[in-house]
Formats: structure tokens, C-alpha cells, sequence
């Protein structure tokens, strides 16, 4: 608990401007809710498909973000931080095939290149930066992947355990990662 709190209070203290990473996981959420909401309670393989597509998409960008962060001035500089960030982009990947398989097994394609978003371009181009604002950037899209996914686990928790047990796995790995992310902070000085 007292972990939790000093992150808390360095979230309060030290608020992220503008996360782009976020932002991209709030825009999944809403089109996963979009679909949830105009399927009006037909579950079909063709909506499963669609909303495990959130979560392929989603896990695209972790692994993109967190590859680069692995490989930037701060992982290359702290090998801990590199390490750290390539296991958690490893556990990334992993989510990656298992969200691919699952569309394939419900008939639909998986699409490794959807629309453009603004974290996956934006932190491409931006190189080594404020380590500590990454961190706290992917501490709140972690958690609000977190709901995302406890939301979907909530969809198909009646109509489709395969989808619901994929889910509850990969959200265990993504509290693990936020575990990991709040422990860096607070080693880091953040």
C-alpha cells in the first residue's frame, strides 16, 4: 500500500502533459465499446474478432513503445532498464500472438497494421527522453489496458471462455508490468 501511495502522490506531483500512448488506448477502448454497444447483445465471432482486434492493436503499440524504450539512451545506459523493457515488450508480443490466433480460430484475419497512432509514430521519432515521463505515460495506459481488457473479459465471460481466458492471462501479465513500472519509479528517483 505504501508503494501505491508514494506513486500516487508522484503521479499528483508530476502530471503527464499530453500521453500520446494513452490517448491511443482510450481511442481501442471506445471502439471496442462502439462494437460492444452496436452488436445490441449478439455475440458473434465476427464481433469477437473485431474486439480482440483492440487488443492486437493495443499490444502492437506496448511492443513498439516498450522495444524502443529497451534500446533508448536510458536502457542502454541503465542495462537493468534495458532489460526490464524488453521482457515486459517479450510479454507484449507474446499478448500479440495469442490475440492473433484467437481472431484466426473465430474466422477473422488479424490486421498487424492498423490505423495510425499517435504513440507508435511519435515515439519512434522522439529517441531518448524524459525516462521518468515514460514511465509514468506507461503506468497510466497499463492501467487503462488494465479496464479495457477487464471489460472485454466482462463480454465474454458467458458467451466465449476461450476469448475470456486469453484475457484474464494477459491482464495478469499487464498488473505484473504495472508492479514493475511503479518499482522503477520509485528506484529511479522519479
Amino acid at each position: 500500500m505504501l508503494k501505491a501511495a508514494r506513486v500516487k502522490n508522484m503521479f499528483q506531483q508530476n502530471v503527464v502533459a499530453e500521453n500520446r500512448f494513452l490517448t491511443d488506448i482510450s481511442v481501442l477502448r471506445q471502439d471496442a465499446q462502439r462494437i460492444m454497444r452496436d452488436s445490441n447483445g449478439a455475440r458473434t465471432q465476427q464481433s469477437a474478432a473485431a474486439l480482440l482486434q483492440t487488443v492486437l492493436a493495443a499490444e502492437i503499440i506496448c511492443v513498439l513503445r516498450y522495444t524502443m524504450i529497451s534500446v533508448s539512451q536510458d536502457g542502454l545506459e541503465n542495462g537493468w532498464i534495458g532489460i526490464e523493457f524488453q521482457e515486459q515488450a517479450n510479454d507484449e508480443r507474446k499478448h500479440m500472438k495469442m490475440a492473433a490466433e484467437r481472431i484466426r480460430e473465430l474466422g477473422g484475419t488479424p490486421n498487424f497494421n492498423p490505423a495510425p497512432t499517435a504513440s507508435r509514430t511519435a515515439m519512434l521519432e522522439q529517441g531518448s527522453g524524459n525516462f521518468a515521463k515514460l514511465v509514468q505515460e506507461n503506468l497510466q495506459a497499463e492501467r487503462s489496458l488494465i479496464e479495457h481488457y477487464h471489460e472485454l473479459i466482462g463480454y465474454f465471460a458467458e458467451s466465449d471462455p476461450q476469448s475470456c481466458a486469453l484475457l484474464t492471462d494477459i491482464v495478469c501479465d499487464e498488473e505484473n508490468h504495472t508492479s514493475d513500472m511503479e518499482d522503477i519509479l520509485l528506484t529511479h528517483g522519479a
